[in-house]
């Protein structure tokens, strides 16, 4: 199967792993309140920039440089105003580690 950016067919694995960089991308930008969606976000900064072996297999599935996917992922959160958090988002993460917090004594 052809995609439209590639000239040969691309093992349904490697599109596998594709999407799932896809959908970390994807994560990065929401911008909903949705609790699941924001620590998803905040799950997908973290593997992003701490570029760990889980990190770098996926992209190697994919076909792709660990590195390059991190220039691009620093690229688009440079141009991006909606990488940041909104307030709302800002508002759970605090809740949500304050219980973390409590529930872990």
């Amino acid at each position: 199967m052809y995609t439209e950016y590639e000239s040969s067919a691309t093992p349904a694995e490697t599109r596998l792993w594709k999407a799932v960089l896809w959908r970390a991308f994807d994560d990065l930008f929401y911008r909903g309140i949705e609790h699941s969606l924001v620590v998803a976000k905040k799950e997908s900064r973290k593997w992003f920039v701490e570029n760990q072996e889980d990190f770098k297999l996926v992209c190697m599935f994919a076909s792709y440089e660990p590195e390059y996917v991190r220039d691009n992922f620093f690229k688009l959160k440079k141009q991006n105003s909606n990488y940041s958090y909104t307030q709302p988002q800002v508002t759970y993460l605090k809740q949500r580690e304050r219980y973390l917090n409590d529930h872990r004594r």
